[in-house]
């Protein structure tokens, strides 16, 4: 028999690893089943079957497996990829016949799944068109457990027929067959066709034909699974929050399949820590603070119910079974997934417990920070990006959000609407850039934004110049190896300083500090973004964020521009200006005084025909969901300084509170020598004036009437070593030392005159 399918091997040209001995993990020879479980797990996959839980969704996939009408049929208008994810008929019929004689030994079962999914099989077809690719990933999938889960019940001749189908719908996919190894990090073959689809059709095929198991995993172990390794132990995700659902998803649909084929923990176990990103993005409106591209709508709550049931079920996290439990709805396609792993015990637990702020180290070098977990939490993301990947990641390095009764500062645009999708001229031109988000812009009249040429009729070829940060990647290519991410073309940024405190669970100040130059191109020698986040504890001021930037641009005639995009119309007034959730249920407020640059030129740009406008013209677009509350924004702030100069310093302080707060805090500048800084309420924060390290002695005031008793003090940027701190001549402090990752140094202050000296 084994000659058979060397034969069929031949004749595609895929022997090459005939003979070789393979150095990764591989199926355990002659055993079925072996695809998504075990055999001494068959009597507690009955009992799963057979409890309510099991029952609901064995229910539902048997009505998925009730053929469409004529007249369902003939509404059916898109015949895309999500058509066949609905698994409607044969797919689901087979899964269930599988699954009834493994469990229960029903073979006119398992006769009826192996002939009606060969047939469906043999009039496969769907190629790449659409993401169609997709839909052949499904047939492999469930063409492999019935393979497995049926496989002494078929004959030779039928497993002969299953292995040439296999093959030949591979070789239809986008990642074709064997499979490319251009997308290990991000893009179609970084989701269902290899992570789950082939490598579950290559495993169930293992014996007859290993050579669609040894491609996979040979791409896995030396490309996937040492970059996913790196971006996990950073915690987070870099394709945004749609994107997760797929992406991630099937990174723990592989670490499930390897662990029931008999390898748990093919990947790092910090992949557990992934999904925490989406607890921390949680709002109070059931939607999250959105990230990469996406489309806004409030029409029903965020989920994440995939990639929160396998990582909670794999990891007993109760706090990701929390998350899955908001919404516990899945796509037909993982039905049969859930009902195998996910723990039906397990029970969740909510996110009261954890510390309100929380870090995510590199690739990322972002932070969250939260003043509680009650839906009157304020909610605000910072970041810095310091390696980019591309593809669905966004242009945003240095931006912040913030969430408070409403969006307030807001990520703007929309992935997919009536100017299309993907690299449309709105995604490419608007949404993706710098001047989508709440950033900083340095505009080189002459700079020139190299883009790959993608789209229909009517696209622009190259990206316009909106002063934003480069295109990484020959013209703008997702970077394709872990060797890329780590080299200069891919590095954006570098976190300085992060931490928070005094106290972990509940800290009263939130640090974060990055060097983004690489982000732009030689158009600037320096730019350095630190935000400061302060929980004040104050019921109608719940937060203030602090933001202090240094640059340096290549040409002092390069306009910088310090962005702010809201939903709303801002309100200026002199050095300050407003913006105010007024509409949709929301009444948040967003109060910031510009401290520097001194006399800087505030104006705000938007409304009707100028929603979305960069580099002269409105990159119009309108949303394919309804996007409610206007999400997409409308507005931004700019601040520019009044004279062109080499060298700036922007100082922004944003009080958080309800639109109809009558209570802001009066804010008072530091201005001295080496540093520049705020006071407000009873906080004052101190930066270094040229964005480095202090490392010698330096001094300021704290003025009288500006500082409160029983005040704290931040000072960041601390160079390493023991100050001695001392107040109008005395010391208050006799051996100060900065933390070791945060660069800051946090005590109990009053007014008067400030001097640190280096010990």
């Amino acid at each position: 028999m084994r000659k058979i399918f060397i034969v069929i091997a031949l004749l595609i040209g895929t022997v090459a690893f005939a003979q070789e001995k393979n150095d990764f993990p591989v199926p355990p020879a002659n055993v079925h089943p072996r695809l998504y479980l075990q055999k001494k797990e068959i009597p507690a996959i009955r009992d799963k079957a057979e409890s309510p839980t099991g029952g609901k969704i064995l229910r539902t996939l048997a009505k998925a497996g009730i053929d469409r009408t004529p007249e369902e049929e003939a509404k059916e208008k898109d015949r895309g990829f999500r058509y066949y994810y609905r698994m409607r008929g044969v797919t689901s019929r087979a899964q269930i016949q599988a699954l009834d004689y493994l469990l229960y030994g029903r073979k006119d079962e398992a006769r009826e799944a192996i002939t009606t999914m060969l047939d469906t099989l043999q009039r496969t077809n769907f190629g790449t068109k659409n993401d169609l690719s997709r839909a052949s990933g499904v047939m492999l999938m469930v063409g492999g457990i019935v393979y497995d889960w049926c496989y002494d019940q078929m004959s030779d001749d039928e497993r002969q027929a299953y292995i040439k189908e296999f093959i030949r719908i591979a070789g239809t996919m986008e990642c074709r067959y064997p499979p490319k190894d251009n997308e290990p990090i991000a893009g179609h073959s970084s989701e269902w066709m290899l992570l789950r689809d082939m490598l579950s059709c290559g495993i169930a095929i293992y014996d007859e034909y290993p050579d669609m198991y040894n491609y996979v995993m040979k791409l896995f172990t030396e490309k996937y699974v040492p970059v996913r390794n790196y971006i996990y132990s950073g915690g987070n995700y870099h394709q945004g929050t749609s994107y997760v659902n797929v992406r991630f998803a099937n990174d723990m649909y592989c670490q499930w399949i390897m662990a029931k084929l008999g390898y748990p923990d093919f990947f790092s176990r910090d992949q557990q820590y992934v999904m925490y990103d989406f607890i921390y993005r949680r709002r109070a409106d059931g939607q999250v603070l959105p990230a990469g591209d996406t489309n806004h709508s409030r029409e029903r709550e965020a989920s994440y119910s995939l990639p929160m049931m396998l990582a909670a079920s794999y990891y007993k996290d109760p706090y990701l079974q929390y998350e899955y439990d908001r919404n516990q709805s899945l796509e037909p396609h993982c039905l049969i997934h859930r009902l195998l792993w996910q723990d039906f015990d397990l029970q969740g637990k909510a996110p009261d417990s954890l510390p309100l702020s929380r870090y995510s180290g590199s690739p990322f070098g972002w932070m969250t920070a939260r003043t509680g977990w009650d839906p009157w939490s304020v909610v605000a993301e910072m970041k810095i990006n310091e390696q980019f990947v591309g593809n669905h990641q966004h242009q945003d390095g240095g931006s912040f959000q913030i969430y408070y009764r409403g969006p307030l500062a807001i990520d703007t645009g929309m992935y997919q609407g009536s100017t299309g999708g993907y690299n449309s001229d709105h995604n490419k031109n608007y949404t993706k850039r710098t001047v989508a988000h709440n950033s900083l812009l340095i505009y080189d009249p002459s700079e020139v934004f190299e883009t790959f040429s993608y789209g229909g009729e009517g696209q622009t070829p190259t990206a316009t110049n909106d002063g934003g940060q480069r295109l990484p990647g020959i013209g703008w290519n997702t970077c394709r190896s872990f060797e890329d991410l780590l080299s200069e073309e891919y590095t954006v940024g570098k976190t300085l300083a992060h931490g928070f405190g005094p106290d972990a669970k509940k800290p009263e100040y939130t640090l974060l500090k990055g060097d983004i130059t690489k982000a732009y191109s030689s158009k600037v020698q320096d730019v350095r973004r630190s935000f400061v986040f302060l929980n004040t504890g104050n019921i109608e001021v719940p937060a203030v964020m602090v933001i202090c930037d240094h640059i340096v641009a290549s040409d002092p005639s390069f306009k910088k521009t310090w962005l702010l995009h809201s939903i709303e119309e801002p309100l200026i007034s002199g050095s300050a200006f407003a913006v105010r959730r007024t509409k949709d249920g929301d009444q948040g407020m967003l109060y910031c005084d510009v401290l520097w640059p001194e006399n800087a030129s505030i104006t705000k740009i938007g409304g009707p025909g100028k929603e979305f406008w960069s580099a002269g013209r409105n990159w119009a677009n309108t949303p394919r969901t309804k996007d409610i509350a206007g999400e997409a924004g409308a507005w931004r702030i700019e601040e520019s300084p009044a004279a062109a100069q080499a060298e700036d310093i922007f100082l922004n302080v944003l009080q958080v509170a309800d639109n109809n707060c009558g209570s802001l805090a009066e804010v008072a500048r530091v201005d001295a020598e080496k540093v520049v800084g705020t006071v407000v309420f009873d906080r004052a924060v101190i930066f270094s004036r040229d964005g480095g390290l202090l490392d010698s002695d330096f001094s300021f005031t704290l003025p009288a009437g500006t500082v409160k008793k029983g005040s704290k003090l931040l000072v960041t940027d601390l160079g390493e070593g023991k100050w001695v701190v001392k107040r109008d001549g005395k010391v208050v402090v006799k051996s100060a030392e900065a933390g070791k990752d945060d660069h800051a140094f946090y005590f109990t202050a009053a007014a008067g005159n400030y001097t640190f000296e280096k010990l």
